[in-house]
């Protein structure tokens, strides 16, 4: 802006100003004005002072991160495998029933009173990892519809009846990001069960659970799951396909879960 144009624009907000505050009360008129901006200032203090804490915050997060990183790919290094059963400890709040046995003694739960289910999982997910979900054959007729999520993205579920299990079968694509790999399923309904007894209460049931088993997916694994849920797929090679490596230690059947 030129000196001429700064000296039309002044002269045009001293008139507006005078306008504004008129010829009478001058003095009520700036005392308003300056309440006014003090206030304004006073609104701005107090959102810098917001940003401030949430800076703070963030910096905090950030400096907690680059300490637990490291150790953190170190931890979930080599972690492809995790084995989830019915008969382990399994929270209510993820989505499970007490444990219950069928008609020959094999443990199980339902799912429910919800729709979802989940596991939340501790994994190196640098590779493709295949997921098998297996519930009791005669629960076929509970399981039309069921669907599998992770990472805000839905998984294909290939349905596989075996020797008296029933199998869904999907994979947990690699990621970047490290932290807790939450496997969610969600079943197309639940049905009303009445109480077995006058004391309890009507239960909501999805499907039975029997164990959710997950390991690193081969080539052949992963072109097959590809080909059947994509058929008009061309060969693909494995996402982030690893370099030979030496095996991971040894884990009981629950490492991996939570």
């Amino acid at each position: 802006m030129s000196d001429e144009d700064k000296a039309v624009r002044l002269k045009t907000l001293a008139r507006e100003i005078r306008d504004d505050l008129g010829e009478h009360n001058v003095l009520d008129a700036l005392a308003r004005e300056l309440a006014a901006e003090r206030l304004a200032l006073a609104d701005l203090l107090q959102d810098m002072a917001a940003l401030k804490r949430e800076l703070d915050a963030i910096k905090l997060v950030q400096k907690s991160r680059d300490i637990l990183l490291p150790q953190a790919r170190t931890q979930y290094a080599g972690r492809r495998k995790a084995v989830v059963e019915a008969g382990m400890p399994m929270p209510a709040e993820h989505g499970f029933y007490a444990l219950e046995r069928d008609g020959v003694g094999n443990p199980f739960r339902w799912t429910g009173p919800s729709t979802e289910f989940h596991f939340n999982l501790h994994l190196d997910r640098s590779v493709p990892l295949r997921f098998v979900l297996q519930m009791p054959l005669w629960g076929a007729e509970h399981a039309g519809g069921l669907r599998a999520t992770c990472d805000e993205m839905t998984l294909p579920l290939l349905r596989r009846p075996g020797n008296r299990v029933l199998d869904f079968e999907g994979m947990l694509l690699p990621r970047e990001s490290l932290g807790v790999t939450r496997l969610t399923f969600i079943a197309n309904q639940v049905r009303t069960v009445p109480a077995e007894s006058d004391e309890g209460a009507p239960r909501q049931l999805g499907v039975p659970f029997l164990r959710l088993t997950i390991g690193e997916a081969s080539e052949a694994e992963f072109a097959e799951w590809l080909k059947a849920v994509e058929p008009d797929a061309t060969k693909a090679p494995v996402p982030n396909k690893p370099r030979p490596a030496a095996a991971a230690p040894a884990s009981n059947p629950a490492d991996g879960a939570t």
